[in-house]
């Protein structure tokens, strides 16, 4: 047993080694996967304002080729009408009512226009320019974040390369369940799962332990964790030997 509480003892030293090394990268690498979540959504909305813009601008080019064939018609009647090739009183109205319902399809296509068209392009407009500004800026606290966490990997990647090594030289020689022990108290304690006892207390928390657990951890026959703060507890003369 005391064997066993030795190897998940040096287990925790290079656990909590490499929690200090990813401790100076802060909050950079949350920073990063929140900042690219929030661009790849921005892109996707964005990409449906201007497929929505694209729609509109699309009706727009309708209406206007719309208006500009009956402008066409309207110029084409009433030099009819002017030239005097009319031949009776019934061709003349006709012409006459195709001028006046042009009009009034002209006007109507104008206050679509003015009312759903443009104004609707007006808005998504200035909804893209807003969100291509926040997109830059994005991309922008992106790339300063990536450039910042690649300087800290660069200075700690060979420690920690060196330490992945030693702990998976090292996690075969430990009992299955002991691991599987270890890793859920280790989950809960932010990666400081054991702590020493010393003159009667858990250095993981400084709290008392009863003398006579104090003896049973000192003969270590099973696992022992602390009653105050859960660790794994080990006696200071097995760190030491």
């Amino acid at each position: 047993m005391k064997e066993r509480l030795k190897l998940l003892y040096e287990l925790n030293k290079i656990d909590k080694e490499l929690n200090e090394l990813y401790s100076l990268k802060g909050d950079i690498p949350e920073k990063i996967n929140e900042l690219t979540g929030n661009k790849d959504k921005l892109e996707a909305r964005l990409s449906e304002i201007k497929a929505e813009l694209n729609e509109v601008e699309a009706r727009e080019k309708v209406i206007l080729k719309d208006n500009d064939s009956l402008t066409k018609k309207i110029d084409k009647n009433d030099e009819l009408l002017r030239s005097g090739a009319v031949n009776s009183n019934d061709e003349y109205d006709a012409l006459a009512k195709e001028i006046e319902d042009a009009y009034d399809k002209i006007a109507k296509n104008e206050l679509v226009m003015k009312d759903e068209v443009k104004s609707k392009k007006d808005v998504l407009t200035v909804q893209l320019t807003d969100m291509y500004n926040e997109l830059e800026e994005m991309k922008s606290a992106l790339k300063d974040n990536k450039q910042e966490l690649d300087a800290l990997n660069e200075q700690t990647e060979e420690e920690e390369r060196d330490l992945k090594k030693k702990r998976e030289k090292l996690i075969p020689q430990i009992n299955k369940d002991d691991l599987e022990y270890y890793d859920r108290i280790n989950a809960a304690k932010f990666g400081d799962a054991i702590a020493i006892v010393r003159k009667g207390s858990c250095l993981g928390c400084y709290n008392a332990i009863p003398p006579q657990r104090v003896i049973e951890i000192r003969m270590a026959e099973r696992f022992f964790h602390c009653e105050s703060c859960g660790r794994i507890l080990i006696s200071e003369e097995f760190v030491e030997a």
